[in-house]
C-alpha cells in the first residue's frame, strides 16, 4: 500500500479529468492494490481533500467533453470543410508504377438534424434562465410576505 501524497493525488487528478478513468484503471496505472482502499485508509483530512478533487476532476472532465460535442454540433449546423487524401498508383506503357497523393478539399453542407438540435438547446437554456429568475422572484416575493414590520418607539 502506498502512502498518501500530494503527488499521488495530482496523478489520480490529472487521470481522471483527462480520460475519466475508472478506479480500477487508475489502480493499475499507479501500481496500487486498490485505490478505494487507498482513499479509506487515508487520514480524514486527506481523504476529504481527495475525495473533492476527484469530483472536480470528474466535473472537468464532463464539462471539457461538453464543450467539444457542443463545438462539433455547431461545425455540423454550420457546415465545414474537410481535407481529404487520395492516393493513386498509376502504371505507365513500360509497366513502371508511380504513386501519388492529391488532397481533395471537400464541402460537407450543413446537417438539418445539428441545426435542430442546436435550437433544441438553446430553447433548454433559455427556459432554464426563465425558470431561475421565476425562482428568484418568488424567493424574494416570499421574504417580503414573511417580514414583520415592528415600530419600536413612543407616539406622543
Amino acid at each position: 500500500m502506498n502512502k498518501y501524497n500530494i503527488k499521488t493525488e495530482n496523478q489520480i487528478y490529472e487521470l481522471i479529468k483527462k480520460d475519466n478513468l475508472t478506479f480500477e484503471e487508475i489502480s493499475k496505472k499507479l501500481n496500487f492494490n486498490d485505490l478505494k482502499d487507498y482513499i479509506y485508509k487515508s487520514s480524514k483530512k486527506y481523504k476529504k481533500s481527495l475525495v473533492k478533487k476527484i469530483r472536480k476532476a470528474r466535473d472537468e472532465y464532463f464539462l471539457d467533453a461538453k464543450i467539444k460535442i457542443e463545438n462539433a454540433l455547431i461545425k455540423k449546423a454550420l457546415g465545414y470543410y474537410s481535407k481529404e487524401i487520395v492516393k493513386e498508383i498509376k502504371t505507365d506503357k513500360e509497366g513502371k508504377e508511380s504513386k501519388t497523393k492529391k488532397i481533395i478539399y471537400k464541402y460537407n453542407a450543413p446537417s438539418e438534424r445539428a441545426i435542430i438540435v442546436f435550437f433544441e438547446i438553446l430553447k433548454n437554456r433559455n427556459n432554464k434562465k426563465l425558470e431561475k429568475v421565476e425562482l428568484k422572484r418568488k424567493l424574494n416575493n416570499n421574504k417580503e410576505e414573511n417580514k414583520i414590520n415592528i415600530r419600536v418607539g413612543f407616539d406622543n
